[in-house]
């Protein structure tokens, strides 16, 4: 006999990504129907809507986002606010769809669907947290040419683009690099950096993929990795392309690795701050890890490859439907 479930809060920003949202919305209403799940659905106005609604969530058995990154991230940031620890599920409909891809969850709406709602296993996942900013991240926090690349990649630029348009301001940015002094604390020891970019990482790869920005970089084992990369010119650049397409982020003074549960990054002059593909200012900034802090539903494979802890979904046919 399978479970019926209680409910399900469907959280959905109309504005994400260059797909046709109405289309995409018909669709996950009537996968839910289908399966004769009760859901509740609220579209997003505003920032913060998605965070509030996931913060407030109660009677729920799980919460779905369906958006771009910075709305499956408010929605991640207010479960993990929410007593109850309710599992989220990401409908991916947003220009990178970061957090997904790293999780290996299906940019494709109906495989996306059927992972969230029926093939699903919930795992947890370390976040990071910036007091300063009251600001949860699950991938990383950038401050230099990564940040700049991303303020200046517009709302405009994305709609025509996509992802390109991320590729493009990169390169516009990488031939005005600048270095800044800074001053980093990583569990209260103090150093000192000339460079141009200073990455605190919770993801160091995009799940089945040969995409990897550091060895041993997880969002599973309670910790936080600096990369700092302190490139002089561009043959530094081709340097650090070869280092990472071979895998090769030790030994290199252009690329630097630390690991901490606590940093804190100041920057003279300062520099542009990004979270999971989002400007939110400059710094100094202060982050801290959240062991374990998300619940987030992912493929059976993606646990299984990372040897992590999961929890199965609870079954959602409702009775009727059972055998």
């Amino acid at each position: 006999m399978k479970d019926v479930p209680s409910k399900i809060l469907v959280i959905v920003n109309p504005v994400s990504g260059q797909g046709d949202i109405d289309e995409a919305l018909a669709k996950i209403e009537k996968r839910l129907t289908d399966l004769g799940i009760t859901y509740d659905l609220k579209i997003t106005e505003g920032e913060g809507d998605a965070l509030n609604w996931a913060r407030e969530a109660k009677g729920y058995d799980r919460i779905l986002a369906a958006g771009g990154d910075g709305t499956v991230m408010e929605a991640m940031s207010g479960a993990i606010e929410n007593e109850l620890d309710i599992p989220l599920g990401q409908i991916p409909l947003g220009t990178a769809n970061l957090l997904a891809r790293a999780l290996g969850v299906p940019t494709d709406l109906e495989k996306a669907l059927t992972l969230a709602l029926e093939t699903g296993v919930v795992t947890k996942m370390d976040t990071g947290y910036l007091p300063n900013f009251n600001r949860y991240f699950a991938l990383l926090a950038g401050a230099g040419w990564d940040a700049e690349m991303i303020d200046d990649a517009d709302r405009e630029m994305k709609d025509h683009l996509g992802f390109i348009a991320y590729v493009i301001s990169g390169i516009r940015h990488f031939f005005t690099l600048k270095r800044s002094q800074f001053r980093v604390t990583i569990d209260g020891k103090e150093k000192r950096f000339r460079a141009h970019t200073l990455a605190v990482i919770n993801v160091g790869e995009i799940y089945q993929s040969k995409i990897a920005i550091g060895k041993n970089v997880s969002p599973h084992d309670g910790k936080l990795d600096l990369a700092v990369v302190a490139m002089k010119n561009r043959l530094g650049l081709l340097r650090l392309i070869y280092r990472l397409i071979t895998k090769k982020f030790d030994g290199s003074k252009e690329l630097r690795y630390y690991s901490a549960t606590h940093i804190k990054v100041e920057a003279t002059p300062p520099m542009k701050l990004e979270i999971d593909g989002e400007s939110i200012g400059e710094t100094p900034f202060e982050v801290e890890v959240i062991s374990s802090g998300a619940h987030l539903i992912v493929p059976r494979d993606y646990v299984d490859s990372k040897q992590v802890n999961f929890e199965p979904l609870k079954a959602l046919l409702p009775v009727a439907k059972s055998v």
